[in-house]
This record gives C-alpha cells, structure tokens and sequence, in this order.
C-alpha cells in the first residue's frame, strides 16, 4: 500500500496555467516524480471539492466517473475511469456493519477538481472517490475503512490525499492573509517529513483556523490508511507562490 498527498490548483495542467505555470514549476516536477514513484491498480482520492455532506462521507458510485477542465476554460483536457463497484459495495457494507461513520452514497459521475488534477498525473486503472466532512476524526475511521476494504479485496491501493495548505500566505492571497497561515504550512511540512500524520490531528486549533486550509482533512484520512506504514516518507515539494501553500508529499516504498 502506497499513500501521496498532491495539491490540486488547476495552474498545474499546462492549458490553465499558462505564464503562471512556470512560477509552480517545483509542484509540477514533484508531481511528475510522483507518478514515476508510485503505483497501484486502483487510486482511492479523498477530496475536499467532493460534493457530500455535513456528517457523512460521500463515495460516488457511478461504473463510470469523469470529469474535465471546462470550468476553467479548458473542455478538451479530462479524465474518464472505471469506479472500482466491488470496492465501493465492500466499503458501504463495511462502514454499515461498524457504525462509527456514516458513509453514503453519491450517485454523480461528475469528477471534480480536487481528483482531475491529481489524476492528471497520476495513473491508475479504477478509481473509488471519497468526499470529506467536518469532523477531523470522522477521517480517521474513514482511512481505516478504506484500509480494511483494500486487504478483504487484496487491491493494491494508492491512497491519494486531495489538498492545499493555507490559503492566507500573503497579502492578496484568495482567502485574505494571515500570519498564521505560513506557520501553519511549516508545522506540517514539518510533520509530513516525520512521517507523523497522526500529529496532523493535534495541530493548535487556533492555527488551523487562521490558516484557511482545505487538506488537513484529506491528509488525516491518509495517515488512518497508512497506520505505521508511512516510512519512508518524501516532502517531494512545497511552495506558495500565489499565497496558497502547495505540498506534494510520498509515503510508503517507491515503485
């Protein structure tokens, strides 16, 4: 089992991101490296863009899910996958049976950002998508189910963690800036380095909310599926230069 944590602007995609495109080039080669580092027969994506609901986690389950980049002025550039149904019916059940998080499902075929732009680079043959909800450790048990479902089926699962870091890291960054945000960001790089997800959880409350992330979440869920199989573990890259913390991190041996 393998686990990764991309973020997910749509600069990143060559017909976006145009100029700005060369201001992210470390993400765009941490990423590239990622795809020659990682591997598996099916990519499970948590993403914070994927719709759901306030106290259940959301899994789409469409037998086809796709998705492309109209929205941001690029139609021709998408993604269409088979959803991995077994898994997803072995995960509904799994979650039922234990009780302890509501899982339910979402019957929209519709990618959206948060899995295209990692799935743009990353290749896989099926795919399960899986939303966030408000409860940080709702995501522990979602990572854990998603786990146990992988060594029932014996799937090789590539755990994609979908998210960004603080969007507070300057003046005129989209969500205002904070000075909370960059310390934010180094804590958990910091973290993410360690190999210490399960500290992602017990991050000063009051930092997280001045940093306006969206993937402390995504990357919770990320250490559960893990559990102690997180070394080695690989900052392959982290930056921010539209005031938006971008991380692309690696977990468990390279392909």
């Amino acid at each position: 089992m393998q686990g990764c944590i991309c973020p997910h602007p749509p600069l990143l995609i060559p017909g976006i991101g145009g100029e700005n495109r060369s201001q992210v080039r470390a993400t765009v080669e941490a990423m590239e490296r990622l795809a020659a580092e990682v591997s598996a027969d099916l990519a499970v994506v948590i993403s914070p863009h994927t719709p759901g609901y306030a106290t259940a986690v959301a899994v789409r389950t469409p037998v086809t899910l796709a998705g492309d980049f109209a929205a941001f002025g690029c139609p021709d550039v998408g993604v269409e996958i088979d959803n991995d149904i077994e898994f997803v019916d072995r995960l509904l059940q799994r979650a039922a049976d234990a009780g302890e998080l509501a899982v339910e499902p979402l019957d929209d075929e519709r990618l959206d950002h948060g899995v295209l732009v990692p799935l743009f680079f990353l290749s896989a043959l099926r795919l399960v998508n899986l939303s966030v909800v408000r409860d940080y450790d709702a995501h522990r048990i979602i990572g854990r189910l998603v786990r146990e479902t992988a060594d029932e089926l014996r799937r090789n699962v590539l755990f994609v963690a979908s998210g960004d870091l603080s969007h507070r890291l300057q003046p005129g960054a989209p969500a205002g800036y904070d000075p909370r945000g960059a310390r934010f960001d180094a804590a958990v790089v910091e973290l993410l380095s360690r190999g210490d997800l399960d500290g992602l959880s017990h991050l000063d409350p009051d930092l997280v909310r001045g940093a306006g992330e969206c993937g402390l979440r995504s990357f919770i869920a990320l250490g559960a599926f893990l559990g102690a199989q997180t070394a080695p573990a690989r900052v392959l890259s982290y930056e921010g230069p539209f005031g938006v913390g971008y991380a692309v991190a690696a977990f468990g041996e390279a392909a």
